[in-house]
């Protein structure tokens, strides 16, 4: 189902499937959000795991277990927990359908608020269970590139950052552990679509917690901000010219390498204690 979210100045649709948002209008009828045929997602909710698995499995506790790219929340529907013009709550909890690939009771909620031109966001991942659960938490959201100017007018501004600490990936689309700097041009890093394809994600860490989408001529912009627990900002698009637009997808954890099993017990990922939650908070002002 598709909420829809209204003041004077958005209109925000949310689909429950997937918690995922889908559109973000403008008061003049300009659309934030992709909506092309390229790629055909919006904004997915990444849980319990970002990115891929090695062989599409892990190991925890001796028992073997398949999971899928990006984790399942962003396939699952959400249940409807309160719901008003401007604001509005989806959850996902556990059920006999995740247990068999994800031994773990949770609940996943999604908030959404919209004031003036700022859209907020807060995804809380709750342990309902009685052991340590581990997992990881991400957000895809894809704007769309405005104008007809070429893509690497566009720029994200990082501020006062000349560089960025960054991970290349290897073996496909897992992580190289080790880290190399990235330089910037006057905190400025230019969409570079041969650089993009070419290394499938940018994957930079410790960044700003701030970062805003600009440049094709126009004044237009987005600006994206995101709470301290989420070290990772990753920038992707899909290989086309054709498909105008940037993710900025703030990540808690990354892939590993690719090479060494994948055991939940011992991977480096977030954790949360039994009975506890985690929030990740994400404002997002349009321009």
């Amino acid at each position: 189902m598709i909420y829809t979210l209204k003041n004077d100045h958005l209109t925000v649709e949310v689909n429950s499937l997937g918690a995922e948002l889908t559109s973000v209008i403008s008061e003049s009828g300009y659309e934030y959000i992709w909506q092309g045929a390229e790629w055909n997602k919006h904004a997915p909710v990444l849980f319990p795991l970002c990115g891929a698995l090695l062989d599409g499995k892990y190991i925890f506790k001796g028992r073997e277990y398949p999971m899928g790219k990006h984790g399942f929340a962003r396939e699952a529907e959400f249940s409807l927990v309160e719901s008003t013009d401007t604001s509005l709550t989806l959850k996902l909890e556990s059920s006999e359908e995740t247990l068999a690939i994800y031994p773990f009771e949770f609940t996943l909620t999604a908030s959404f608020s919209l004031e003036e031109n700022r859209l907020s966001a807060v995804f809380s991942v709750e342990n309902n269970g009685k052991q340590i659960m581990p997992y990881m938490f991400g957000w895809h959201p894809a704007f769309t590139l405005w104008g007809k100017r070429e893509i690497g007018s566009f720029y994200v501004d990082f501020g006062q950052k000349r560089s960025l600490t960054r991970h290349t990936l290897q073996n496909g689309p897992f992580v190289n552990p080790f880290y190399e700097s990235y330089p910037l041009k006057a905190g400025m890093y230019y969409l570079n679509e041969e650089e993009i394809y070419a290394n499938d994600t940018m994957i930079f860490k410790d960044v700003p917690r701030t970062v805003r989408l600009a440049g094709g001529y126009q004044k237009r912009s987005v600006t994206l901000s995101y709470s301290d627990n989420l070290p990772y900002l990753c920038i992707w698009k899909y290989p086309s010219s054709e498909a105008r637009y940037v993710c900025l997808e703030p990540w808690s954890d990354i892939p590993s390498d690719g090479e060494t099993p994948e055991n939940f017990l011992s991977r480096a990922m977030s954790r949360i204690s039994p009975l506890e939650k985690v929030d990740y908070e994400y404002n997002v002002i349009f321009e």
